[in-house]
Formats: structure tokens, sequence, C-alpha cells
């Protein structure tokens, strides 16, 4: 196992250490292999601020995320706050994340579980309940049950709210929105907002898009990262088939390629609501072209 393996992995979930006075995250060239496939293939990004890694289901989003926590092997440069992941160690208030696995302390009730994890990382408890609160989950129910007892949205609003709770300087969170019904999504889109770090957040759901129009949004497909562009532009951009000059961005996967183009008119982001919907609509358009005699 290399030295930018699962040395890194950190049970309370956050990795920190003296800062150069930059809150980033950055990587280079990143590649990560899993089960002979590979699933991150020469990434580049630099986040700073707000962003949104915005992509279908199985494009790699939660690898990188992975990656980042330190939880998964790999090949390349991560940097957080200007220093290399593999010179990291666990102190307090660099990287939080919502990443289950990296709450798994102990054997306790949730509640417990939550204390002793504020204990550790000097994490608000009193902040974390409250956004739970918010989100529908309280106390009574984090008393009676472990984390892997909770279902599955519970358990991603619990280990999200514990990851804002510790005011790191950075955040990852891995489809923090999900299962939560729609009026849920706004407050917790309205907590990111307020948050004074730098927070990454991956979904599927392009609602975001107009939810939070001044972030930075790189777009996964098949283990690449394609951009940054503002939520803003990409809210209204038209979904064109194939290459096209002056495009926002231009992006090519195993269904054909498409490019995202500011105009009026037109298939846009938001109206697909999910980008695993891409797909089914280059599928359709090359139906659609082939029947009318080929693909041009």
């Amino acid at each position: 196992m290399n030295a930018h393996s699962l040395e890194l992995r950190v049970s309370s979930g956050f990795i920190s250490m003296p800062s150069k006075g930059i809150s980033m995250i950055t990587v280079e060239n990143l590649r990560v292999k899993l089960g002979g496939s590979e699933v991150l293939k020469g990434v580049d990004a630099a986040f700073r601020g707000k962003h949104v890694v915005l992509g279908p289901n199985g494009s790699g989003k939660t690898t990188l995320f992975r990656t980042i926590a330190g939880l998964v092997p790999y090949e390349g440069r991560i940097e957080i706050d200007g220093h290399p992941l593999g010179r990291l160690k666990g102190a307090v208030g660099v990287l939080a994340t919502n990443i289950a696995e990296v709450y798994q302390l102990a054997p306790v009730k949730a509640l417990e579980l939550l204390n002793l994890f504020s204990d550790l990382s000097d994490a608000d408890p009193v902040r974390a309940l409250a956004l739970l609160e918010e989100l529908g989950v309280g106390e009574e129910l984090l008393a009676k049950r472990r984390l892997w007892e909770l279902s599955a949205g519970t358990r991603k609003a619990f280990t999200t709210a514990l990851a804002l709770a510790v005011n790191a300087k950075n955040v990852l969170l891995d489809e923090p929105f999900e299962q939560l019904d729609p009026a849920k999504k706004v407050k917790l889109a309205s907590e990111l907002e307020k948050y004074s770090g730098v927070v990454v957040m991956n979904t599927h759901e392009t609602w975001v898009l107009e939810a939070l129009p001044d972030w930075e949004v790189y777009l996964a497909f098949e283990g690449r990262l394609h951009g940054p562009v503002t939520a803003q532009k990409l809210e209204s951009a038209a979904i064109v088939e194939g290459r096209s000059d002056g495009a926002l961005l231009t992006i090519e996967t195993r269904a054909g390629c498409f490019s995202l183009v500011e105009s009026e008119g037109g298939r846009t982001l938001t109206d697909l609501l999910t980008l695993d919907r891409v797909y089914e609509l280059l599928t359709n358009i090359s139906i659609r072209r082939s029947l009318r005699g080929g693909l041009r």
C-alpha cells in the first residue's frame, strides 16, 4: 500500500494540522482503482469557497470525497490548506466530512456517539442537535438507536449535522440532501450558505443550481470532473448534442458527447431534475436521429 493510502483514515471524522492561512482543497491528476477498474481518471480540481460536484450516480463523486478524506488509496496529489494529505495528522479544525464510516467510534446509541464525537473533535453538540431538529431528527430517536440502526436518510442527516458542528475550515458533504423532503432540503441549503468555511458537496439533483446560484460547479461524468462554472450559468444552459463553439462545457460520455451552451430555449440541466437522465436524453437523441438516417 502506498504512502497516500489508508494510513490517513481518521475515526473522529476530521483531519487537521496548523494551516498556511489558505482554506482550500486541491487535487491534481488524481487516480483511483477499485476492484481492478479505474474509478477516478486523472481528476484536477481546486475547491475554495463553495462548490458543488454534480453528476449522475456512479460518476465517481463519492469515491472522490472518500479519497480526499484519506479512506481510499490513490495516485496523484491532494493538498488541504496547502499541506500534502500524506503529512496531515489528526488534530482539530481543518477537514470534516459526513461520510458515515468515519463516525463508527463505538457500538453506542447515536446520542452517545454525538456527545463522544463532540468531546473528541471540539464540535458543538448544541448546534448539531439544533440542526437535526430542523431536519426532523429528535433526541428521543437518537437516544434509542445506534448509527447503523437509523434509516439511510436519518443517518445522513446525523453525520451531516456533526460535520458542520465541527466548524472546520473545510467540509466535504457526500449527498447531504439524500432522502430529505423539499422543505428540509431548503433548510439545509440555507445552513450551507451561512457556513463560513470551504464547503464541497456532491449530488445528482439539479435543483441546487437554482438554490445556490453563486456556488461554483464541477460536473462529474465517468471518473472525470468538468468545470468549474457558476451554478447561475449552468441553471439556464441548454443541452446540445455534440460539440458547440463557445460552449460552457463539452463532455464526452459512453452514450455520446454533449455541450452546455448559454442560449434561450432547449432542454436545460434543471429540466432533467437529476443528472442520471443525461444518458436517457443522449440515447433518445441518438435513437431519433438514427431513425432519420443515422448520426451525422
